[in-house]
């Protein structure tokens, strides 16, 4: 990541997530922060080579996990602006807490740098919802799914942003590690895309009620007459279930699901995602099954 804010590609953020770790580098009677810098969970001093990045990188990630990420989401890409979903699952046997952070990066920039460096790659552009992270807790066998909304900058290349999401541990070792648990990347262009020829995205919400449910939720809305609408839901892993449409009458629509899936059996417990489309209307959200 970029720190330095006087750099062109540098955050401030960063720079805070930065200097919140204890400095590496021992030089001259002295601990300093220092750049290039890999800092690796797992590995208490990092490597100031790029050489040697490749193998400790690679040696980290054949360490077994516990959690299981899942990420998806959509986007509108005339407005910048989209939602980011993860899911952390805990198959271990004790509950866990941990910070979860949503980075936004972008790849293939070219910029000069005082090192000579032309090409940057995985640039920190923004930390959601800041370089702390959400705190959250996740029972033993059980899972956490959350979400965030994203704003690209006017400034960067849409075609090179990726999302970056990772659960840590809130407490600080001894070692000077602060353990990142699991992690899972998603690139913009797995985004399901929220823009559909000529319709406008609204800026209403179409809430189901009651949520969470237990035997059903209702989606409750007015169209104008004769515009057709669909609603689709999905597993947290993104795969289609379900899908009620119509047609709307110009009065109040009041559309069920069953919590019934396309084989007509019965969702577990969960969550689910639903995206209602209409010509003059888009929008998604979630629908919590207990």
């Amino acid at each position: 990541m970029h720190v330095y804010t006087s750099y062109p590609l540098g955050t401030a953020e960063a720079h805070s997530r930065w200097y919140s770790y204890p400095p590496p580098y021992w030089y001259n009677n002295g601990w300093y922060y220092a750049t290039p810098w890999l800092w690796i969970d797992g590995d208490k001093r990092g490597s100031y080579s790029y050489s040697q990045w490749s193998t400790k990188i690679a040696t980290r990630m054949a360490v077994p996990s516990s959690f299981t990420t899942t990420m998806w989401g959509d986007w509108i890409p005339a407005e910048g602006t989209g939602t980011v979903y993860t899911q952390f699952r805990n198959d271990s046997n004790d509950p866990l807490t941990g910070n979860v952070i949503l980075v936004v990066v972008e790849d293939s920039i070219y910029q000069p740098a005082p090192n000579g460096d032309l090409w940057h790659n995985n640039v920190a552009r923004d930390y959601i919802p800041d370089w702390i992270g959400d705190e959250v807790t996740i029972p033993a066998g059980d899972s956490v799914t959350v979400s965030y909304d994203f704003t690209l900058g006017t400034t960067w290349n849409s075609e090179k942003i990726q999302f970056f999401a990772f659960i840590q541990d809130t407490a600080l070792q001894p070692d000077t590690i602060i353990e990142v648990w699991q992690g899972a990347k998603l690139d913009i262009t797995e985004l399901g895309v929220a823009e559909y020829g000529n319709a406008s995205v609204a800026g209403i919400s179409i809430t189901p009620t009651p949520n969470p449910c237990v035997n059903g939720t209702r989606f409750s809305f007015t169209l104008p007459n004769g515009e057709r609408y669909q609603i689709n839901f999905f597993d947290i892993t993104g795969r289609k279930i379900r899908t009620l449409n119509g047609v709307a009458s110009g009065n109040e629509e009041a559309v069920e699901w069953n919590l019934r899936n396309v084989n007509d059996a019965r969702v577990s417990a969960g969550v689910y995602l639903y995206r209602f489309e209409s010509n003059s209307v888009y929008t998604t959200g979630k629908v919590v099954v207990r």
